[in-house]
């Protein structure tokens, strides 16, 4: 159940920080605390969110891993505006660019630590395999076409004359078109009627305002946070690749702290498709979404980014199929995998 008092605290919490976004001073104390209150808002925010999407998933008729989906879609929707607004402006069009691809690294760095966080005691976290069949193919699909598009890429840029190549129009499309078809057949698989054992108070519309005040606080703690991040990023004169990994960090928090905070209070299943499903999102759905407004420049950035993608989307769908369990040692090895491809990313900012 949710505290009682939680709903005040977290709307006063966003009152706070509208009027930071409106009336706070610019200067690195105030996005300082703009970062804490950013913060503080995810945390007050999410449980009762979490409560809201499991009564409408019961509602519904849903199973907790469709809900998860759901509750990603809703996670990413901040993202993905602020990343729009972003790709307009041409100084911050590969920072956006990048910070969506980087998104999905960091979905799978929270995913291990959510593994970490319920295994370290013992036992696992159980998948079950009726559940995740589209998911596993979502990634299959995913990874190969990271692959065909990272070998298309450095052809390109081997026959181009002294200029970068352009992703062809194709990828973002057939991206797109795959992740839809991805949630057309979840869709039609998971709405079963209502679940044994759901919640009685699931009715009516009881879920619909902590998920309203859940999709608030999203934003307003994405605006709160990235905004303070860029801000510092300027400040301190960032390479676009490490201001890329700030700011991707920066709204992956909000957006995704959600499926840790889920799973801690024990909707473990809502918590893991939240993650498995943001990090094909970003690259599947986000991605082609920006690709089709402005060109995307295949260049070492970019197309390192596909091919960490793919091999970090093969460790995960590799730790699932081998026994539909998540242990300890696997939640280990998916958060090392993505840590080091963060870091390696990172050290290509040397380049230039």
């Amino acid at each position: 159940m949710v505290d009682i008092k939680t709903p005040y605290i977290a709307g006063a919490a966003l009152i706070l920080g509208v009027a930071l976004i409106l009336f706070g001073p610019e200067g690195v104390p105030t996005s300082v605390i703009s970062l804490v209150i950013g913060l503080a808002i995810v945390i007050l925010t999410s449980e009762p969110m979490v409560e809201g999407l499991r009564d409408f998933g019961a509602q519904m008729g849903l199973s907790p891993h469709a809900t998860g989906i759901v509750s990603s879609l809703a996670s990413n929707l901040p993202e993905g505006v602020m990343t729009a607004f972003m790709v307009m402006s041409p100084e911050l069009r590969e920072v956006a660019i990048l910070t969506v691809m980087l998104a999905s690294a960091f979905n799978g760095l929270l995913l291990g630590i959510l593994v970490i966080m319920l295994t370290y005691r013992g036992g696992a976290i159980e998948v079950p395999k009726e559940e995740l069949e589209h998911d596993i193919e979502i990634m299959r699909i995913g990874i190969a076409l990271c692959v065909i598009v990272f070998g298309a890429g450095v052809i390109l840029n081997i026959f181009s004359s002294n200029r970068s190549a352009t992703l062809p129009i194709e990828v973002p499309i057939f991206l797109l078109l795959t992740y839809l078809s991805y949630l057309y057949f979840i869709s039609t698989h998971d709405h079963e009627g209502p679940q044994e054992g759901s919640p009685k108070e699931a009715h009516g519309r009881d879920w619909v305002t902590p998920v309203m005040l859940g999709l608030l606080g999203i934003v307003i703690a994405a605006e709160l946070i990235s905004g303070s991040s860029e801000y510092l990023v300027h400040m301190l004169d960032l390479h676009v690749v490490i201001a890329a990994t700030v700011i991707g960090f920066a709204s992956s928090v909000p957006e995704h702290g959600i499926a840790l905070i889920g799973a801690s209070k024990g909707h473990v299943q809502l918590g893991v498709s939240n993650l498995l499903s943001g990090i094909t999102q970003s690259i599947m759905l986000i991605f082609p979404l920006l690709a089709l407004i402005v060109p995307v420049h295949l260049d070492g950035y970019v197309l390192y980014q596909f091919l960490a993608i793919a091999a970090t989307l093969w460790i995960v769908k590799k730790s699932i199929i081998d026994d539909h369990r998540l242990t300890l040692d696997e939640g280990f090895s998916i958060l090392v995998i993505h840590t080091l491809g963060i870091l390696l990313f990172d050290e290509l900012s040397l380049l230039i």
